[in-house]
């Protein structure tokens, strides 16, 4: 069996390192090519040639976000320029979950929900949160609730399958003395850690570290996915001008770096107002860091399987900077998080998760066709 791989890849970004690991634990079972994805790209021509170089495999697997194709406005969206391309069997892992954002300017408010209202009125809501995935073989998700979600907008439910997010079981080791030292830190450490997207939450970070703890740091690890977000991490950088002594920016880090900033953090926050998953998480707990994340169904479902991270309330800065400080202060609930987690990190190693991928890869290739008309729009 031979499965083509389209993803983000060699990139600074979080998929791309999901994929290359479950690449990597792939290739001790069947033989995997990559075709790779490059960020930025807006030709329609760029993304048909994508679909048309996995047709010599048996199964094409699809790492799919929408910023990856154009995003979700139909005139960008070049998604169904992928698929015109493809001749065989697909799968798709889905690691976006389009719910509403929370918060945010006013303006902005106001013309994302009118911009939803008419792609509700048009059908293009409809394609971009179920119908676009209609002729996939199967769909993988990382979280039961958004399994839910798509079979309720109509996919059957035998073609959505929940996979756990793959774990490292090793990562890099750090040096957290060349952490202290490269970004003059002191005191205990506080780490976010990911691209600077609006749904991570950084902003209502920022707020709730208005009520920061004394001697403790804050360090925003990570840098612009793309030239969109110049704007928002422009007002990340303004927000944290407040705060000179106790914050540092440091922009997209390399593995090693990052390594060395987990190895000196005491606890990372991963406050996202909307997602799907994060390989940012399953990066932190492999370090074994203790995490406190917004209580969106991706963490809770984790947090009920397995007692590895802490929740606060989604977008509430009060509760944000309640949960910090408690944590900080209780060394004993952080030691209770890091044993949990290496429990979490020895049950979903990506060996583990590669097995699991191969057995639905061989389910796919004996799916009967799929009839015009299958797919149900509700």
């Amino acid at each position: 069996m031979q499965v083509a791989m389209l993803t983000s890849w060699n990139e600074p970004c979080g998929i791309a390192d999901f994929s290359r690991a479950l690449v990597t634990a792939l290739q001790r079972h069947i033989d995997v090519k990559v075709v790779p994805l490059k960020h930025g790209q807006t030709q329609a021509r760029y993304f048909q040639s994508l679909g048309e170089a996995c047709n010599d495999c048996d199964l094409v697997h699809i790492q799919h976000e929408y910023a990856f194709y154009g995003g979700r406005d139909p005139w960008n969206c070049h998604w169904g320029s992928v698929l015109r391309g493809i001749r065989i069997p697909y799968v798709v892992s889905s690691h976006t979950w389009l719910k509403p954002f929370i918060g945010g300017p006013v303006g902005k408010r106001v013309m994302r929900s009118l911009r939803s209202g008419l792609y509700k009125v048009s059908g293009w809501q409809h394609y971009l949160e179920a119908g676009q995935f209609a002729g996939a073989r199967r769909v993988i998700v990382f979280n039961q609730a958004y399994q839910q979600e798509l079979i309720r907008r109509g996919l059957p439910a035998g073609r959505v399958e929940y996979f756990p997010q793959g774990v490292p079981e090793e990562v890099l080791p750090g040096d957290a003395r060349a952490a202290l030292s490269r970004w003059e830190l002191k005191g205990r450490i506080i780490v976010i850690f990911g691209f600077l997207f609006p749904s991570k939450g950084h902003l209502l970070a920022l707020r709730a570290w208005e009520q920061a703890l004394p001697n403790t740091m804050l360090v925003i690890a990570g840098g612009e996915f793309s030239g969109k977000e110049a704007h928002y991490a422009r007002q990340v950088a303004k927000a944290a001008e407040k705060f000179p002594e106790t914050v540092r920016l440091t922009g997209y880090l390399s593995e090693q770096d990052l390594a060395d900033l987990l190895a000196a953090a005491d606890l990372v926050v991963l406050p996202y107002l909307n997602h799907t998953s994060s390989y940012a998480l399953s990066r932190v707990l492999a370090a074994g860091v203790p995490v406190l994340a917004s209580d969106l169904d991706c963490f809770r479902e984790i947090r009920e399987a397995n007692p590895c991270l802490e929740l606060f309330r989604t977008g509430e800065v009060e509760d944000l900077s309640v949960k910090m400080r408690d944590l900080l202060e209780d060394a004993g609930k952080r030691r209770g998080l890091q044993q949990a987690a290496r429990r979490w990190v020895q049950e979903h190693g990506w060996n583990k998760v590669a097995e699991d991928t191969v057995k639905l890869y061989k389910r796919v290739l004996n799916y009967p066709a799929l009839k015009c008309g299958e797919f149900d729009p509700r």
